[in-house]
This record gives C-alpha cells, sequence and structure tokens, in this order.
C-alpha cells in the first residue's frame, strides 16, 4: 500500500485523510480501502452484514455476529412491514411532489424508539453489542429499504425475508428472488457501502450535521438529501437510458443509441467517467464475478457493448452507477429510482459510521487555532 499522508497538523500519520474508516488511494494504485482491507476483496466475498461490521468496528465478525446482524436487521424489517403507522409520513411528503429520497428521509426523523427497542431485545438474546449507536444504526439500515419502497407510493411487502439483501430485493420489487440475485445485491451493497472516507457528499454531510449536535438518526437524514444526479443518482439516470435500448436492438443499434448521447451539445452519458479515479475499480471486479456466478441478462450485454464503444469514442470507463443500473434492470427492477435507492441502501453503512466518529469532535472538526490554520491552506474555491 503506499504510504500514509501526513496528519496536516502534525499529529500521528493515519491510513487516510481524516479518518480511520475508510478513503481512497490514487495513481499509480487506484483503489478504495475500508478498514485497511482493499475493497474488491469484500465485494462478492463478504456479505453486507460482514461488511458493515468491518466498517464499524474495525474487524471482520464472526460468522455467528454476522448471521446476527443479519436477523436483527430482518426482525426490525419485519415489524416495520406490519406497522404502517411508520408510512404515513413518508407518504404524505411523496404525495406533495417529493422525490424518493426527500420523502423517504423523513422516516428517519420519525419517532423510532419502538424499533430501537426492538433492535435492542434481538442483540440482546443473540449476544451482539447493545450499545445506543449500535442499536440506532441497525435501525437506520434496516428501515432504508422499507422508507424507499413507501417513498414510491407501494403497499407493504408482504412477504417476510430471511436475508437483509432479500428484503432490499423485496422492496426493489425483483420478481423473482433466489440465492442467485440475493448474492448480485449483497455484493452490490458492499460495493456501495464505503470506501471513499469523507470526501463523498452521502458521508460529508453527515458528518458536519452531527457535529451540531443532532441525533444519529437525523444525521442520517442530512446523508440522504446530499444525494442527487451528480452523486449516487447518476444509477436512476442510466437505468432510464438504458431502457430506451429495445431488448431486440442490434450491437449497432446499441452504438448508434451511444453515439445520439455523446453526439448531443456537451452531453456524456450517466454512469460514466469518476471525479476521482481514471478507472472506477469496482465495475471490473463486479463484472467479472456476474460472468463467474453466471449472472446476466439483456443489460448486461448491452452494458458490455455501451462500455466498448464510449471507451473506443470518448475514453471514459464505466463507473459503479452503471453497472448498479444493469444489474439492477436484470434482476426485473424496473423502478428507475431504485438506482439511487440501493446505492443508499448500501451507503448508511458508511454514513453511521462517519457520523459517529465525527460527533464527539469540536464543531468544526477541530479547535479555533487549527481550524484558523486549515482555512489558510485551502484553496480558495475548494468547497
Amino acid at each position: 500500500m503506499p504510504t500514509p499522508p501526513q496528519s496536516l497538523f502534525g499529529g500521528p500519520r493515519t491510513l487516510y485523510r481524516g479518518t480511520n474508516i475508510d478513503g481512497a488511494t490514487i495513481e499509480p494504485n487506484e483503489g478504495l480501502w475500508v478498514r485497511g482491507r482493499n475493497l474488491n476483496d469484500l465485494i462478492g466475498i463478504v456479505d453486507f452484514p460482514t461488511a458493515l461490521w468491518l466498517a464499524w468496528f474495525g474487524s471482520l465478525p464472526t460468522p455467528t455476529e454476522s448471521q446476527a446482524v443479519d436477523a436483527v436487521l430482518v426482525r426490525i424489517a419485519s415489524h416495520l412491514s406490519q406497522a404502517p403507522a411508520y408510512r404515513r409520513g413518508i407518504e404524505a411528503v411523496a404525495d406533495s411532489g417529493a422525490g424518493i429520497v426527500q420523502a423517504a428521509a423523513c422516516g428517519l426523523l420519525g419517532d423510532l424508539a419502538a424499533l430501537e427497542n426492538i433492535a435492542l431485545i434481538e442483540a440482546t438474546a443473540r449476544g451482539l453489542p447493545t450499545h445506543l449507536d449500535f442499536i440506532q444504526g441497525l435501525v437506520s439500515v434496516a428501515s432504508t429499504p422499507h422508507f424507499l419502497h413507501a417513498a414510491l407510493g407501494y403497499a407493504a411487502c408482504g412477504a417476510a425475508s430471511t436475508q437483509h439483501a432479500e428484503a432490499v430485493l423485496t422492496a426493489m420489487g425483483a420478481p423473482h428472488i433466489d440465492s442467485l440475485s440475493v448474492r448480485v445485491v449483497d455484493a452490490l451493497l458492499v460495493a456501495w457501502h464505503a470506501g471513499f472516507g469523507y470526501i463523498t457528499p452521502t458521508v460529508l454531510v453527515p458528518r458536519t450535521a452531527i457535529g451540531t449536535g443532532v441525533t444519529l438518526a437525523q444525521a442520517v437524514a442530512a446523508g440522504f438529501m446530499a444525494s442527487g444526479p451528480n452523486h449516487v443518482g447518476a444509477a436512476e439516470e442510466a437505468m432510464t437510458w438504458l431502457k430506451t435500448i429495445s431488448a431486440h436492438a442490434s450491437l449497432a443499434d446499441i452504438r448508434q443509441a451511444v453515439d445520439h448521447e455523446l453526439d448531443q451539445p456537451g452531453n456524456l452519458l450517466f454512469g460514466f467517467g469518476h471525479p476521482l479515479f481514471v478507472q472506477d475499480p469496482r465495475p471490473p471486479h463486479i463484472r467479472t464475478l456476474f460472468a463467474e456466478w453466471g449472472f446476466g441478462g439483456r443489460y448486461l450485454e448491452i452494458f458490455d457493448v455501451v462500455c466498448a464503444h464510449v471507451l473506443e469514442r470518448k475514453g471514459l470507463r464505466p463507473n459503479i452507477d452503471f453497472i448498479t443500473a444493469a444489474a439492477l434492470l436484470d434482476l426485473g427492477v424496473t423502478q428507475a429510482r431504485w438506482g439511487v435507492g440501493l446505492g443508499l441502501c448500501g451507503r448508511v453503512a458508511a454514513m453511521v459510521a462517519h457520523a459517529i466518529e465525527r460527533r464527539d469532535r469540536p464543531a468544526f472538526g477541530v479547535n479555533s487555532k487549527a481550524a484558523r490554520k486549515l482555512l489558510a491552506t485551502v484553496p480558495v474555491g475548494w468547497l
């Protein structure tokens, strides 16, 4: 691994800038790291509850601990599906014309005490940690797919799930749920869950918000509100575009559709390029895993053709949004807004970890003397 950066204020060296949770490395070794582990070494290898534990505690859980976390998440989700009161505020906001993310965030602002009590009882019975941060974090994670589902105005899911990834699949309306589809969703959740440190808006905003003294759930809600077409939401745009390509389109037709988008003045395809990386390291790894697992349909075939043509035309490579879009469509998810929804279902794990890490620091993250020194070194226009 590259030499860790020196702290700006002369403190001890840390693996990542500003946090020990996760972060990116750039040239010559572009990569995403969580607690010292390459994210690609986790994607497809561990499930989401295992990745969540690693991000929160800094070590891998035992199989028993991972299974227990999954069971608690499922139990919380089961209670949510039987308690329509949690949906009413979300549905009312959605009916007013708000988007899926804005409406879902409102669910995190309600009274979650009953859910926290269920999580506490389940965690105690299964020998898991029982401190409030852990309990509230589990509630945020388990509630996210349910709140997003409610924001779309659908009736509560009736079928009980046995795994968190299955609950996400059910919320997204996937028509067929089997071990392979659960494995695919687990891989996507892990790919989205962490790796960029504090640099992404959906993590930076919760870190900033909790410094003002808000609750953990409110900090996570703030992170939801930081997603948009240029961050997390590009998968929604990519799904919408992919759906315009006929299932019977020839290779020439697909390339022509790409040319049409790229030839528009100032236009690029959503899901290509990356603000930090020359090549997002996740899509090639995920595409290889899908091939090895025998997963894929018409949209991953289109994905391959589009990627090759965009690389030829513009020298751009796909990011996590584009392969997420293709995978969701091949899973049978038809609602494009789940492009952003899936990303948030994964990213909430990092929001929780970073908000907790940041909470006990001063309101501006450092003391006054350090803040003044930092401000003097930041280029004009950085933020």
